[in-house]
This record gives C-alpha cells, structure tokens and sequence, in this order.
C-alpha cells in the first residue's frame, strides 16, 4: 500500500499474527493475509482486515440484540451519556487526545474505537501522520471507514482486531488511544501490556472509560448510577500498569462518571540504589534489610511447623 501523498516517508505498521506475532503475506486472491508458519488465513474485506483472535466459534454466546443497528445503537448511547451526566462530547475528547502528545506524523493505535467517534479529531492532528483504528466488531469499523475521508494527509487505516491480541509488531506505534470499551476487554493486565508492547518507548497511552469516583459511590446518586449501568463500578487499572509506566496521571470527567488514566512508557522500570546504606544506628541497605525480613519469615514459618 502507497502512502497518501507522495512525499510522504511515514508508513503504517506491517500486519502480524495476532497470536504468534509472525509477518502476515498477501493471499494470491488479494482478498486476504497469510501466516506463513500456520497457514491461517485472515479475510480482507472493503479494505478491513479481519484480525480477530480467537476466530468467533459456534457455540459462543448469542451476541446481544438490539432494535436498531450496532451503529446506531452507539451513536444514541454516546448522545444520552453526554447529555446524562453533562459535558461537551467535543471539548472532552479534544481534552483526551491532548494526552497523547501527538507530533504531526506520529503513528497512533485508536484501540476499540467503535464507529470511529475519535477518528476526524486525530486526523486533525496527524496531517502527516498514521491512524490505525481497530475494534473487535467489524460491523462498527465498516461504518466508521464509510463516514471518514482517506485523503485527509492522515493515512487511516482500518483493522478488525481483539485487544487482547493486537496484529501488529512490537513498538509500531508512538501513541495508543482507547477510550471506552476497556472495561470489556476482560483482562486488563493483558490488554495493557499488548497496548505497551506496541507503544514505543517515550510513547503515551490513554485510556477512558466508564467508572464512577469512588468517592461518590455510596451516594443515593452514585447507587442509583451503578444500578442503571454496572460497568460504572468499574476502577482505573492502575494494578495492571507495567513496571516501565512513567509519568502517570489520573483524572475523572465527566460528571465524575468517567475516568482518565495515561502513562509514558519507559524504557525500564526506574532505578533505585538498592545498595546505598542508611544512616542512622539501624544501618544496613534496603537490599539487605529486605533479605533480612525474608531470612525472618522464613525461620519463624519453619517453626511453626
């Protein structure tokens, strides 16, 4: 695939197993990608690639129903939560977005971006950039890919993909971006790490979701929030953040409904001289007061045996 303008040097992320993490090739029918090791074969469709694993099975669950398509089943949510809880949905996600740190070319994940709510506002920022935007439904990514155009200086690109296994090569990207959806992924310290082995070091990544303040959850109006929508209960995962996270920020919006969490990923968890002794009478470092506290336990678990 050619870039969008000729002089363009900024290209998007190669295609990988989203499991093995092996280079995908094009299929002879030009309608699909190829592991070479395995032999799995992943459609392409209008443009999509379809890098959903694990492969949808039959005896899965019964996806939800809906009375109106997944769109715009979507769409409506996002207008009543911004009207519920009182906020700009604009102003907001410009707020997000400045998070990321975005140079004019930078390469950007928009992981699980549904029908594409952020996609023209990072467009705007990446007038010489990459825009990779995945969801697990493809029924959303086909209709985000139908709303935006492709000849906007920004090369977007559109993928089906699970969160939990991103098809693309380690450190691809100077920024990841997923704003809602995060509380679905299932396992958030995976779905983090994913999102940090992509994410080059120096790079940031923001995540948006719903969870009410905790302060605020044992209010009358907090009860009544959880009760109307549980994922609301929902707390930032700072427990999954990797040891490499730096600079981390937290923040809640949005009537307090929502929470913001974003890092900087280092290139090593931060370094501390676990050597240099104490002063004081006590002494010793905190290595060795460590092994001592160890030595400690582990003599009085053998006595009680």
């Amino acid at each position: 695939m050619a870039p969008s303008d000729p002089g363009d040097t900024v290209m998007p992320p190669a295609f990988v197993d989203p499991l093995g993490h092996a280079p995908l090739q094009p299929g002879a029918d030009g309608l699909s990608l190829i592991a070479p090791g395995s032999g799995t074969v992943w459609p392409v469709s209008a443009g999509i690639a379809d890098l959903v694993h694990p492969r949808p099975q039959p005896t899965d669950p019964a996806p939800p129903q809906f009375d109106r398509p997944l769109p715009a089943v979507e769409e409506a949510f996002l207008r009543w939560t911004f009207r519920a809880f009182g906020g700009d949905e604009d102003t907001l996600r410009r707020k997000v977005i400045d998070k990321l740190d975005l140079a004019p070319d930078a390469v950007v994940l928009d992981n699980a971006c549904g029908g594409g709510a952020n996609t023209r506002l990072l467009q705007e920022r990446l007038p010489r950039g990459v825009l990779c935007s995945t969801d697990i439904s493809l029924e959303l990514l086909a209709h985000g890919a139908g709303r935006f155009a492709t000849d906007t200086g920004c090369r977007t690109i559109w993928c089906g993909a699970n969160a939990l296994y991103l098809p693309f090569p380690d450190q691809s990207f100077d920024a990841v971006l997923s704003t809602g959806g995060f509380n679905q992924f299932g396992d958030p310290v995976r779905a983090i790490a994913e999102m940090t082995r992509v994410t080059r070091p120096g790079g940031r990544i923001v995540i948006a979701d719903e969870g009410y303040a905790p302060w605020l959850q044992q209010t009358l109006t907090g009860q009544m929030v959880l009760n109307d929508n549980p994922l609301m209960a929902c707390a930032p995962p700072l427990q999954a953040l990797p040891a490499v996270a730096q600079e981390v920020r937290l923040e809640w919006h949005l009537g307090n409904a929502y929470y913001c969490l974003d890092f900087r990923v280092g290139a090593a968890p931060p370094a501390v001289d676990l050597d240099l002794p104490h002063e004081g009478l006590r002494g010793g470092t905190i290595r060795s007061r460590f092994e001592a506290m160890r030595q400690r336990h582990e003599t009085e678990t053998g006595a009680d045996r």
